[in-house]
């Protein structure tokens, strides 16, 4: 039997990563790249082995509806135990990422968001036409009348008007830490987490803080909403990184006890100022699709140069549980034939279009809702579409990346999907915590 986890460290960029984990056992892929900008598409990646377009999740549908089975749901069917800890508010219940999950939890505050005993928030507010309080009081005289646990449901409807501000600590490691002591692994295990010390409001432990907490950037694309201070912002990113990396450890050493395989991979990174831009909401540079990848277990190390994609991932993993199924990605552990390809944009959540808007920059969105794409090549290139044109970084850069996105673009079985991306308040709430609205 093969215990197998899946530890995604939310926003974490490749240079960060490889300045501060380098205790990280294990073997490490040099040139991983996700299929995307932000956390909805790549996880959707992630557990279909598909691209975000071919599944139709992403910034224009954020609820993990596909056809195709989750990764999870093919592990269940072959007896696995399948759990996860998500402190990241788009990977939750609410918007279906609980597909397959015989446990799937999260910090305390966040937890009404996969509490199937509880009123069905989830419903409720996918339907309800009413906003802000009016809203919760027939939400709560809906509770009474329900067949599902009056008081905790209660409970959870008043802390929702409550909470608002941060429902992790820091990012969800020290609930996540806790959650696995308490846990009683078996011998047939699959399990999954998404940490958020990485991400914005770059929160971090006083004994971590070199630099007063910044504001939030606020910025989409290269439009900033408000003033950015760029060491304060970048140093404030780097203690995240830290501590990151010191929380992780423990992390790890309790997975390493439990789990043959652990897979430790980001889902996208951040951007820093590069491109006049903060933050991860807009387009497929490098500093948010090259992400850090090592699989720890089994005596493996050393590193690989060549390119892969968080789609290895998927396929990874069902092959080290023995599952048949489809996936565009190829098994890492086996010796990998060149291979390349895509990294995707489909436009802005529904979030950053209203923080145009609001802010006078309504004539933007449409231009910031363009589709993007980008060409991870075999060779040490990566080439991007901009507003501006095809970029291209790496040492053997080639003139026809724009046929090669074409041929790979064609290739793609793309689902159309009806814009489904509104989410309720109190996911609003926690989206303006971590910089989005």
């Amino acid at each position: 039997m093969t215990n197998i986890a899946l530890v995604v460290l939310d926003t974490l960029r490749k240079d960060a990563f490889d300045k501060h984990f380098d205790w990280l056992p294990g073997k490490r892929f040099e040139r991983a790249y996700s299929t995307a900008n932000w956390t909805v598409p790549a996880h959707a990646s992630l557990f279909t082995g598909l691209y975000s377009s071919e599944v139709g999740v992403h910034a224009k549908n954020m609820y993990f509806d596909a056809d195709e089975p989750a990764i999870a749901e093919q592990l269940r069917e072959q007896g696995y135990e399948t759990r996860a800890f998500s402190a990241n508010t788009n990977v939750s219940g609410h918007f279906d990422f609980d597909r397959g999950f015989t446990q799937f939890d999260a910090p305390e505050k966040m937890e009404h968001l996969n509490d199937d005993n509880q009123f069905d928030w989830r419903n409720y507010n996918r339907n309800a036409d009413d906003t802000g309080a009016k809203k919760y009081l027939k939400a709560l005289y809906a509770c009474i009348q329900d067949d599902s646990a009056t008081i905790p449901s209660l409970v959870t409807g008043i802390n929702l008007l409550r909470y608002g501000g941060n429902p992790t600590e820091y990012g969800g490691s020290l609930e996540a830490l806790e959650w696995l002591e308490e846990t009683q692994f078996g011998d047939r295990e699959f399990l999954f987490l998404n940490l958020m010390e990485a991400h914005e409001p770059y929160r971090v432990p006083s004994e971590y803080q070199t630099v007063e907490e910044p504001d939030l950037t606020g910025s989409v694309g290269d439009i900033s909403i408000d003033e950015v201070d760029a060491s304060q912002t970048k140093q404030a990113y780097d203690d995240c990184a830290t501590y990151l990396s010191d929380i992780y450890k423990e992390i790890f050493d309790l997975l390493s006890s439990k789990f043959d395989y652990v897979i430790t991979v980001a889902d996208h990174g951040e951007l820093l100022g590069e491109h006049d831009s903060w933050g991860h909401e807009y387009g497929i540079y490098p500093q948010l699709t090259h992400v850090p990848l090592v699989i720890s277990g089994d005596d493996l190390s050393g590193s690989d140069a060549g390119a892969v994609s968080i789609l290895d991932v998927h396929r990874t993993i069902q092959t080290l549980a023995g599952i048949e199924g489809e996936s565009r990605g190829r098994n890492l552990l086996e010796d990998l034939s060149e291979g390349s390809f895509l990294t995707e944009y489909h436009g802005l959540t529904s979030w950053s279009e209203k923080k145009l808007e609001e802010n006078g920059y309504g004539d933007d969105v449409e231009r910031y809702n363009d589709d993007l794409s980008g060409y991870v090549a075999p060779q040490d290139y990566y080439g991007y579409e901009t507003q501006s044109g095809v970029q291209v970084t790496g040492t053997n850069q080639d003139p026809d990346v724009s046929e090669k996105i074409q041929r790979l673009c064609e290739e793609l079985d793309i689902r159309d999907v009806e814009k489904n991306n509104d989410v309720p308040d109190e996911i609003k709430d926690r989206l303006e915590d971590l910089g989005y609205a």
